[in-house]
């Protein structure tokens, strides 16, 4: 700027010219400096800076007259911005001498190494013919904004990330105008849409409570109710069906944001999508109620002791019920392995006190069997196994044991060890043996000592040397082998039992007469697999018949009692496989199917929706899927209260499955919602005449214990491929067109198109 001459007198319009335009320049510099902007002026001619302010040279570190001989050249500049932002620089040179102007941002370094983002608006600057001559322009220190929106972009994104972990989302909630003022991303993730469409959705409190499951509904409305009228922080958990179909659990905590006369303006929030929380308890409870229907059917408990401490972290009511207590009698009475010592009886204590300390130690684990007395004195007889559950550097840290009555068990074996040892009496006083043979295999299963002591060989030679049935006839007397051939080719003709007398060959060349009956034992349509017989050495009989005679009444006797004995002991065996697989069957059905109308469950709904799909693909054929609802349902289950509903969910299951085909399937998905799967339609007719029949006979009348009710159905119809490929998307579908229907009058159906067949 050139200073007037003080040496030469102003006039009075001068001085006020100069006056004014003083207070412009320290306006403009008192601008930059607040705004941290700075302007500058750049020559082409001389390729350099020809002017700046002092907040141009402060952006840089440095004062005017350093920035005008740092910025000599382009190249000079070039040198101060930082390596990542050169090219884009570079590129605004070109950019200015094409569009006039140029907004950019960049990094420049000062020679402190501290980095600066800066904001760059130029344009280009002509003279009086139109020629290019340089620039003008201004630059803003903005590394302050840049650090702000960094800041924010850390802080949404850790939001977004600990909602993502945590499944969670946030809202602020407008009660005045019952309008959504904000929704996290997260929070519109749990209700399976985006933020914005979950904002134009949701204008009113009922839309909100539409998303809930109805049996939860009222409850919701309440809590929610008493939070606006207390101002009380609520927290309160409840289902909602998602726009896919899929039902979610919810647990929501609401705290009011803004109060204004008592009353609450806006509310705060946060939802959390617990729906696996809620499975896992709900597992553990149905593992609980199966783990105490174990415990009981088989009679077992089990616990888990901790060994450094010696007490017991956890027993169960089966162990507590072994012993004779309950739970709390048990962890009041049993803390140490001392105390439960004391429950064993004395003559068997040593051998489960090494158990617990020394074969815990050695093996890792332990067996054994002992008896515990209860207090009213009597002896039960218990089976425990036990294996270290944690262990570190110094040992064994936890253990974990089951425990089993087999008192029952025991008298069991005590009077078979009776039974046997009258039966190997029985048998060395009347020189018989029994056996049981697998025809299929061609080999003994069993064989008695007396068999093999009528052989001449030891039990376990017998079965590993007669291996087929020609092998056992070489044990016969070639002038018998006719004979017992005949005897047997009719028992497996005809079935029912034999009997043959014949002379073995013995392993020792002694020959020796036996007589040989037997029976079916386990008979396949009309085959014997496996027959069940005596043997008799009835050589001193042969010499003597009467002798045989009376030996040969007696015998049949004990082989019809051992035979029964036997039978009997068959029979209990089948019994308990014929109640187990019941059991297996029952729990299966009722995994897959609803438990009021038997219809299937959703989990089995989709799986044949799966399926249906598969097979229209593989076949290009169509696939329907129809979601229902009953009409008027919830006003009849208020009025006559759930068992009566309960039967009208019955009469209408019955009534849709008259409806549709046997290759259909429909499925209750909760309340009074269906499924119902068309497949392999041959044109798309089918559905609307099974909808037009549907509606026809859900309309009528329902007349349950004289007691006359009325309910209609709406059906939303999706069809694949038109509205989806996938389970998932034909139920999502059906669902909105179904939701059509009702708003549109209800007792009708509609497709998810528009266009009618």
């Amino acid at each position: 700027m050139t200073h007037p001459n003080p040496r030469l007198p102003l006039d009075s319009a001068l001085e006020a010219e100069l006056a004014k335009f003083r207070q412009h320049q320290a306006l403009l510099d008192r601008t930059e400096l607040v705004a941290h902007i700075g302007h500058f002026e750049w020559s082409y001619e001389l390729d350099r800076l020809l002017s700046c302010s002092e907040e141009y040279a402060r952006m840089y570190g440095m004062t005017v007259d350093e920035i005008l001989a740092a910025h000599s050249s382009w190249g000079k500049v070039l040198q101060q911005v930082h390596p990542d932002d050169r090219h884009i620089f570079e590129k605004s040179g070109q950019a200015l001498r094409r569009d006039k102007s140029i907004d950019i941002e960049f990094r420049v370094v000062l020679k402190s190494g501290e980095i600066r983002h800066i904001r760059e608006y130029a344009i280009e600057v002509t003279d009086a013919t139109g020629a290019e001559i340089g620039s003008f322009g201004i630059l803003q220190d903005i590394s302050e904004r840049i650090k702000h929106e960094r800041d924010l972009e850390y802080r949404d994104e850790l939001a977004r990330q600990t909602e993502a972990i945590t499944d969670i989302g946030h809202f602020i909630y407008d009660e005045s105008n019952e309008r959504y003022v904000y929704i996290s991303d997260g929070c519109a993730r749990i209700y399976g849409t985006s933020a914005e469409e979950y904002l134009q959705k949701m204008l009113s409190v009922e839309d909100d409570l539409a998303d809930i499951v109805a049996e939860d509904r009222q409850r919701v409305a309440e809590e929610y109710a008493n939070y606006l009228s207390t101002g009380q922080d609520c927290a309160i958990e409840y289902r909602i069906v998602r726009a896919d179909g899929a039902i979610r659990w919810l647990r929501e905590l609401t705290r009011a944001k803004l109060k204004k006369d008592g009353r609450v303006m806006q509310t705060l929030g946060v939802v959390q999508d617990i729906t696996e929380r809620v499975k896992r308890e709900q597992d553990l409870m149905f593992k609980d109620v199966m783990a105490s229907q174990a415990e009981a059917i088989t009679d077992i408990g089990y616990f888990l002791f901790d060994e450094r401490e010696n007490h017991h972290l956890f027993v169960s009511p089966g162990q507590a019920r072994i012993v004779g207590m309950s739970v709390e009698e048990y962890n009041h009475r049993v803390k140490t392995n001392e105390d439960y010592l004391q429950l064993v009886y004395a003559e068997d204590r040593d051998k489960v006190w090494e158990c617990y300390y020394e074969t815990l130690k050695s093996k890792g684990g332990w067996a054994v069997e002992y008896r515990v007395e209860l207090a009213d004195g009597e002896l039960r007889w218990v089976r425990e196994i036990g294996r270290e559950h944690s262990r570190d550097a110094n040992g064994v840290i936890q253990s974990i044991g089951v425990i089993q009555d087999i008192t029952e068990q025991k008298n069991i074996e005590q009077e078979l060890l009776y039974k046997d040892a009258l039966a190997n009496q029985a048998e060395a006083i009347t020189d018989i043996g029994h056996f049981i043979y697998d025809e299929i295999k061609q080999k003994y299963l069993y064989v008695s000592p007396g068999l093999s002591r009528i052989h001449g060989m030891g039990e376990d030679e017998v079965v590993t040397r007669i291996v087929s049935w020609e092998g056992d006839l070489d044990l016969i007397h070639p002038e018998d082998r006719e004979n017992v051939r005949r005897s047997y080719d009719k028992f497996l003709a005809e079935g029912g039992d034999w009997q043959v007398d014949y002379r073995l060959m013995r392993k020792d060349g002694e020959v020796r007469w036996i007589r040989e009956m037997g029976k079916a034992y386990v008979i396949n349509h009309g085959i014997p697999e496996q027959t069940i017989g005596v043997l008799q050495d009835i050589t001193e009989q042969k010499n003597a018949e009467r002798e045989i005679i009376r030996a040969k009444e007696t015998l049949e006797q004990q082989v019809v009692e051992r035979t029964r004995e036997l039978a009997n002991t068959v029979k209990q065996l089948q019994e308990e496989i014929e109640e187990r697989e019941k059991i297996a069957a029952e729990l299966d059905f009722l995994a897959n199917h609803d438990a009021l109308t038997g219809l299937p469950s959703l989990r089995l709904c989709k799986d044949r929706l799966d399926q249906s799909l598969a097979e229209a693909r593989r076949n290009r054929q169509t696939s329907a899927v129809m979601f229902l609802d009953l009409d008027g349902f919830k006003a009849v289950n208020d009025q006559y209260g759930h068992e009566f509903g309960d039967l009208v969910l019955k009469v209408t299951a019955d009534r849709i499955r008259a409806e549709i085909r046997e290759t259909d399937t429909v499925a209750r998905i909760g309340g009074d919602e269906f499924v119902i799967i068309l497949s392999s339609l041959p044109e798309n007719g089918i559905a609307q005449r099974i909808a037009t029949n549907l509606n026809a006979q859900l309309a009528n009348p329902i007349i349950i214990e004289e007691v006359k009710v009325e309910v209609s159905a709406s059906i939303g119809i999706s069809l694949y491929p038109e509205n989806g490929t996938t389970a998932e998307e034909l139920i999502r579908t059906a669902d909105k067109a179904m939701y059509r229907v009702k708003r549109d009058g209800k007792n009708d159906f509609g497709f998810v198109s528009t266009a009618q067949f």
